[in-house]
């Protein structure tokens, strides 16, 4: 419906213009007011590239991180937004069935095994270390009320069942394992974290006597609840690292005369598995930034705004002047709007590198991502730019959205809704990575988000 009531007012609004503009364009002489500049030139063409754009943090309440099919486990600290860290929990699956021992078997070890996804975010060159913890209590899955009839929005970013990024399931105190290693998440292989082989010769002993513990799925949850998989490098610096959950698996390797062979217990998929991924702002200019509470303005973090994928953090970005802007411009005659989005200068490159695409939603009042902005006039295909990256210097990358409807939009409401737009990483990768970006706000010195409007301009 927008969109054809835009063509059909086309024509009408550009003739019934034709004697108003002058006066309005007139108007724009004094920009300070109004927070925005005009780029005057002699073709019919052209465009505003100073209309303000205010820029603030903001931290979701919750992600959910279960069933995205990545474990995260590990750690970094950057000098911008803080300490990051991430721990994975999961329960392992009996899959007895093809087991059988023979009378001759003998056990001889147990291992995690964590193949690697190629993932990985932060200094890689520093060793890692890592404790495993029996969990000691079943992993549930955290139900979600609908929101149908109520007045509060439903988070992209929530499942009907499933946890989150805040969820936590109770582990023992001390760990079942440690083990420090280099992180090699681009060679393909698998990390494996020796168990305790007290725990392992148990298993086997209690296949071998047939208990059900051993040989019925229940009765072995009870027994063995699940793992937990933390780093013990919290605020030393390093990486957080992916692994594939699809495939990862405790392994139990034992002999049967000359032939050695191995039972694998696969990790359980879906609600089951999922990933806790914590900030700690206290030593960064975002110390002040609240889950679930009011966005950060810039004005009050050295003039930057950040964006991290999984722990919840999006950048909220307003147009405090339309009101003022829809004064001295026809939606009619607007011919483009795009969205200009500049990574900070020397914040990006390893071990930080910027996403390779961002993604706008809409949120409601609550600062609630509620749905992915969609690209202009499409019900099917969200707004996600690719970063153009100034691989010379590093300091003239960006990030581009056409927003043309939306501006469109927002200029022919006759009042306004308090919805913004949150940028961050697209949804695939938003739950289950936690790579950040750094823009400018409007005081920025270079780097500032900003729009540029192209529109006719009629002599």
């Amino acid at each position: 419906m927008i969109k054809s009531k835009f063509r059909d007012n086309r024509s009408a609004g550009i003739l019934s213009l034709l004697l108003s503009l002058p006066l309005i364009l007139a108007s724009c002489e004094d920009t300070e007011d109004v927070g925005l500049e005009l780029i005057d030139g002699n073709v019919s063409a052209v465009y505003i590239d100073t209309v303000t754009v205010d820029v603030s943090t903001v931290l979701l309440d919750s992600v959910v991180t279960s069933a995205t099919g990545t474990m995260l486990v590990g750690n970094y600290t950057d000098p911008i937004v803080g300490n990051t860290t991430a721990s994975t929990f999961f329960q392992v699956d009996l899959n007895y069935y093809s087991w059988t021992l023979s009378d001759n078997a003998v056990f001889d070890s147990i291992a995690l095994v964590l193949p690697y996804t190629g993932y990985s975010y932060g200094d890689t060159t520093q060793a890692l270390n890592l404790e495993v913890y029996k969990l000691k209590n079943n992993i549930v899955a955290t139900d979600l009320l609908p929101y149908v009839g109520t007045e509060e929005s439903a988070s992209y970013f929530y499942a009907g069942s499933g946890n989150y990024n805040i969820s936590s399931t109770a582990a023992e105190t001390q760990p079942l394992a440690t083990h420090t290693f280099q992180p090699r998440p681009g060679s393909g292989d698998s990390l494996n974290i020796p168990l305790p082989a007290a725990m392992g010769q148990e298993w086997f002993n209690l296949k071998m006597a047939g208990d059900n513990k051993l040989t019925q799925s229940d009765a072995f949850l009870d027994y063995f609840k699940g793992l937990k998989v933390a780093t013990a490098n919290a605020g030393q610096g390093g990486a957080v690292i992916g692994f594939d959950a699809a495939s990862a698996v405790i392994r139990l390797y034992y002999s049967e005369g000359s032939t050695d062979n191995y039972q694998d217990f696969p990790v359980t998929s879906g609600s089951l598995q999922y990933n806790n991924l914590v900030n700690d702002f206290s030593q960064s200019n975002f110390q002040g930034l609240n889950r679930g509470g009011e966005p950060l303005a810039s004005t009050s973090t050295a003039d930057m705004s950040f964006t991290q994928a999984g722990t919840g953090v999006m950048v909220k970005l307003e147009f405090p002047y339309l009101s003022k802007l829809k004064e001295i411009l026809q939606p009619e005659l607007i011919n483009s709007v795009i969205l200009e989005v500049q990574p900070v200068a020397n914040t990006y490159g390893y071990p930080f590198t910027a996403p390779s695409q961002v993604a706008l939603y809409e949120s409601d009042f609550n600062n609630v991502p509620t749905n992915l902005l969609y690209a202009n006039y499409t019900t099917t295909s969200g707004q996600v730019a690719s970063l153009q990256e100034d691989t010379e210097y590093q300091v003239n990358s960006k990030y581009q959205f056409n927003i043309t409807e939306y501006l469109i939009n927002k200029l022919q409401e006759e009042q306004s809704t308090g919805k913004a737009l949150l940028l961050s990483a697209p949804a695939e990768s938003f739950t289950k990575t936690v790579n950040r970006l750094v823009v400018g706000g409007p005081n920025h010195t270079s780097n500032k988000v900003k729009i540029k409007i192209y529109y006719t301009k009629i002599q």
